[in-house]
């Protein structure tokens, strides 16, 4: 009956993530540059260990970033792994200030051990993700109509939404107990919208000689709609190093990794949709304004198709065990984003090579099971930083943060409670500066499965 409680959930909990697509998490207005925010391919407890994962390989929980790491996958176990963002956000230029914060599904993941020797694993999870607002304002001009005044000028309004989000399938194999390799096909998908809203108030429509005022509205989507395939390759070597008077668990473990994200092609489309929409002031009645209104459609179409270079990457890190107790992680990930270009980006951004530089830590007491609760409660802590890929007005956008977070069991599930608290870009050079709290909460399942049962 247990086990059959704890398949239930396992599958309420992928069907309501598959309910929703995988997106990321944002509000930056730096996200609506390029295909927006690059998001971390990290899973939770690696989140509050600095985004470290090139090198850690556990039976706890299924790596997303280097697939070579999920060798140790438990055998004749199912690992289920969902997560969760809520993400607030302090943004400010030289002269403003405001405050955002959103909550969204963060990832869906899962992986079993087919063979003592051979892995797989799958993942849901965003790749990118854009998320912005902007205003701009102007009513100072004033005229007179029927002894009242009224104000005219334009309101201009911004919104991006949307990303590129990531399936992928990925296979690893074990060779001498401490070679590892491992492979993963991903296809990208998705679409971002740029939208704007102009409202203009004018005075000049002329009716008996007399001047009134009318509005124009005008409202354009821009549609970018990608798709596409990229592939992913993993190594990982594993030494046990441990004196006759140790125990296999009293051993120390060093781990190195490293994995190579090979370019991607995807295909793109634009869809445009622009709107006329007029008001015009018709005449003044018994106290009541009276109005006539008209709209046009002036495009709607697909107005260009392209391709989008999605540039390779690299990645190394390390990872240190003590006792089973202390695991000391540190990682190193580079992209080559100073050649990517975005085909009919109005806003001619300019992009460069990203870097990301990460360093963690891990701690538990009981490296068996305890009766103390307080024993088996997992501690995280970490820090990055990070050159991101954007250069806005001839400077660079950096990114740097701490991390922290704990692991708490709860029979065959593992509640994780992770926390990123970061800046990123500068007041200076008419840029803005982020200071963002992020909450991520994940819940890590084990369920026993491929057991033939002798009693129901």
């Amino acid at each position: 009956m247990y086990l059959k409680k704890t398949k239930l959930i396992a599958l309420i909990l992928m069907l309501s993530a598959a309910e929703v697509a995988a997106q990321g998490i944002t509000g930056s207005p730096y996200s609506r540059y390029g295909i927006g925010d690059i998001s971390n391919p990290s899973t939770g407890h690696n989140i509050a260990m600095g985004g470290t994962s090139a090198a850690e390989s556990s039976p706890m929980y299924v790596n997303t970033v280097n697939p070579a790491c999920n060798t140790n996958l438990p055998l004749q176990r199912f690992v289920f792994d969902v997560g969760f963002d809520v993400k607030y956000n302090e943004i400010k230029s030289a002269t403003e200030s405001e405050k955002t914060s959103k909550a969204t599904f963060k990832y869906l993941v899962g992986g079993f051990a087919a063979k003592p020797w051979w892995y797989f694993s799958f993942a849901m999870k965003p790749y990118s993700s854009m998320g912005y607002t902007s205003m701009s304002i102007d009513s100072s001009n004033v005229m007179q109509l029927n002894g009242a005044d009224y104000k005219f000028g334009y309101r201009n309004s911004f919104k991006g939404e949307g990303g590129i989000n990531k399936v992928s399938l990925s296979t690893a194999f074990k060779f001498f107990k401490v070679f590892s390799i491992g492979f993963t096909g991903n296809v990208l998908f998705g679409d971002m919208e740029r939208k704007q809203n102009s409202y203009i108030s004018r005075s000049g429509y002329v009716i008996n000689n007399t001047s009134y005022p009318y509005t124009s509205n005008y409202y354009m989507n821009d549609k970018r709609v990608m798709y596409g395939m990229q592939g992913d390759i993993g190594l990982r070597f594993e030494k046990r190093i441990q004196s006759k008077k140790d125990s296999l668990s009293d051993a120390l473990r060093i781990s190195v990794g490293a994995y190579f994200n090979s370019s991607a092609k995807l295909n793109s489309r634009n869809e445009i949709f622009v709107e006329d929409y007029h008001t015009y002031y018709s005449y003044y009645y018994n106290g009541t304004n009276y109005y006539t209104a008209k709209a046009d459609t002036i495009i709607n179409d697909t107005v260009s198709k392209s391709k989008i270079s999605i540039p390779k990457g690299f990645g190394i890190g390390a990872s240190v065990e003590i006792a089973e107790k202390l695991t000391i992680n540190a990682d190193y990930h580079t992209q080559q984003w100073g050649k990517f270009l975005l085909p009919n980006d109005a806003s001619k951004t300019k992009f460069r090579n990203s870097e990301y530089m990460g360093f963690g830590l891990q701690f538990v007491e009981a490296k068996t099971y305890s009766s103390k609760y307080y024993r088996r409660i997992i501690y995280r802590v970490g820090a990055y930083k990070q050159k991101t890929y954007l250069e806005l007005n001839g400077h660079g956008i950096d990114d740097k943060g701490v991390s922290f977070g704990i692991g708490m069991p709860v029979g065959m599930l593992l509640l994780n409670l992770n926390c990123q608290l970061g800046t990123r870009g500068t007041t200076e050079h008419n840029l803005y500066k982020e200071k963002y709290f992020l909450v991520h909460f994940n819940a890590t399942l084990h369920d026993y499965w491929f057991i033939k049962r002798k009693f129901q």
